[in-house]
């Protein structure tokens, strides 16, 4: 056999391990970060399914036992304080969310016009969104106290109440209260999302419309909402599930109060953890938030294109 007749598989050979390395790279690159999910986020996620299961008390490490789903039995036919924890989320959410997204829409309208200053307003509208939610909460808590607080001074000052609001003293207005500083705080995300989306929309289509004689209004629901559906679609999703599953600015406003009136799904969850260290428990009412959420960010998605695609 010739030199060149024993050379053939070797090169073939060298050239599949080439190959093969090539392939691999990717993976072997990936594979800091996979073990990291893996071990920071998935196993944490089966951890809490595998404790919704279980009754599992910290302070009573000897008795933790599997019961099945008693957690959840209990969850939903003698638990009243989640079923009014989820109300307070609902409408918590929904207020906040809503006014973001609406004022934040109009504002970045407002600021993708030219005008004098418009570099100095865009700079101030990012200021709440630098903000921590535990600080938000402290600074309106003290904008908005009985005895000190700036609001009550400029409301008696411009005659629109006659004697300083208690803001906190009931559910329904520490709700307003929490509501309007989250939405203070949101503002921010939806007028830079908006923004950017409103500056790739081409001037061509207003300037077309505006020679066969489209209206503004008309402009804005043929034109302006339809190329910016995903946009609105993904920043309030995303948005509900912050406001959904936050509990700094809460727990700095109002902490939880008065009578419960302001405790969201996610702050019971935590107090469940970190007072009563009912691990089993809370781990239970978190798999429901977490169900809760996955079938409204669906059906969401679904149903929001479909309105959309009707605009």
């Amino acid at each position: 056999m010739s030199k060149k007749e024993t050379a053939i598989p070797a090169v073939s050979q060298k050239s599949r391990m080439r190959r093969y390395r090539k392939a691999a790279t990717p993976y072997l690159l990936l594979a800091p970060m996979l073990v990291f999910v893996l071990l920071f986020m998935i196993w944490p996620i089966f951890n809490v399914f595998a404790m919704s299961l279980e009754s599992y008390k910290v302070t009573k490490p000897n008795a933790r036992h599997f019961i099945g789903l008693e957690n959840f039995v209990k969850i939903f036919t003698k638990d009243d304080l989640f079923w009014k924890t989820l109300r307070n989320t609902g409408v918590y959410v929904i207020a906040s969310v809503a006014f973001q997204t609406v004022l934040g829409f109009w504002l970045a309208y407002l600021l993708t016009r030219k005008f004098r200053g418009r570099g100095i307003i865009r700079a101030l509208v990012l200021v709440p969104w630098a903000v921590a939610g535990l600080m938000v909460g402290i600074i309106w808590n003290l904008m908005l106290g009985q005895t000190y607080g700036v609001v009550n001074d400029l409301l008696r000052r411009t005659g629109l109440v006659a004697t300083n609001i208690s803001w906190f003293s009931s559910a329904s207005s520490a709700m307003f209260a929490a509501c309007f500083a989250n939405v203070w705080r949101g503002i921010p995300f939806f007028t830079i999302s908006y923004m950017s989306a409103l500056s790739s929309i081409p001037d061509d289509l207003y300037e077309s419309a505006s020679i066969d004689g489209a209206s503004a209004p008309v402009m804005m629901f043929r034109i302006t909402i339809p190329m910016i559906k995903d946009t609105i679609i993904f920043t309030t999703l995303l948005r509900c599930i912050w406001t959904f599953n936050a509990v700094d600015l809460i727990v700095a406003l109002t902490d939880g109060g008065p009578n419960r009136g302001t405790t969201t799904l996610a702050l019971y969850i935590m107090r469940t953890f970190t007072n009563s260290f009912d691990y089993g428990y809370a781990s239970a009412l978190a798999v429901i938030s977490t169900i809760i959420m996955l079938i409204l960010a669906f059906f969401y998605i679904r149903f929001g294109k479909i309105g959309a695609n009707n605009i």
